[in-house]
């Protein structure tokens, strides 16, 4: 472990555990005003994000924030590294909830939240609570809150695009919503292409891509949307080389 990612884990958890008494307060204020509770847990977030990619020696270059419309969307973007979530969720201007694997809900100091964050936790194995779970991420985007979702399901090792799961888009056809692709590149050199516990510093590319909705693409090609998403992503991708 350099000092980098040192500084990092004392970090975390300084922030996990002095900030429990603003989190349950924050809890409380979610349930009587939730957009106030909502914007209030993101701003803390992107502080601590902010802060942890400043230790880390982490650059963002954007393009294509003027894409982003001014409603409720949802991101789809490629997976590299854990960082993908600390980049994005810094440079989105209200932030989003992000679709997340069900295991993050038994961390304790995490998980709640990941929860103020309108974050979900999909069991990719039960496939009607993955189906409640979309729906739920559905509901979120009609009352007012963006997602994002990693199509692929999983980080990808090569850096390579892999398969956009059929029915990932599904929370944005429900709520007719737009969707952003993403395309996210240098993270994963940051941490996961490094032996051992390491953090250095990169410069990560983020581009924002031309929304669209599900419902309007033509009929024959709204079952193969996240496809059509994918595509954005890969012609992104290949810009930023």
């Amino acid at each position: 472990m350099n000092f980098r990612a040192f500084g990092i884990l004392i970090y975390l958890i300084y922030f996990l555990i002095t900030k429990i008494p603003q989190r349950n307060r924050l809890k409380k204020l979610s349930e009587t005003d939730p957009e106030k509770g909502s914007a209030i847990s993101h701003d803390q977030v992107k502080k601590a994000f902010h802060r942890v990619l400043s230790i880390s020696g982490v650059k963002v270059e954007t393009e294509g924030l003027e894409n982003i419309p001014d409603e409720p969307v949802l991101f789809v973007g490629n997976h590299n590294s854990y960082f993908d979530i600390l980049v994005t969720e810094e440079i989105i201007p209200s932030g989003a909830g992000y679709v997340s694997k069900d295991s993050l809900k038994k961390i304790p100091l995490l998980a709640p939240w990941m929860e103020l964050l309108h974050c979900l936790f999909l069991n990719r194995e039960n496939v009607r609570e993955g189906l409640k779970t979309i729906m739920t991420g559905a509901d979120y985007l009609k009352n007012g809150y963006n997602m994002f979702i990693f199509p692929e399901g999983t980080r990808s090792k090569n850096g390579e695009l892999g398969e956009f799961k059929g029915g990932s888009l599904k929370m944005a056809q429900k709520a007719d919503a737009p969707i952003v692709p993403v395309a996210i590149t240098g993270t994963s050199a940051i941490f996961e292409k490094n032996e051992g516990l390491r953090i250095t510093p990169q410069t990560v590319h983020v581009s924002f891509g031309t929304p669209f909705k599900i419902s309007d693409l033509p009929k024959e090609k709204r079952k193969f949307a996240a496809d059509y998403a994918k595509a954005a992503i890969q012609e992104m991708l290949d810009n930023q080389k």
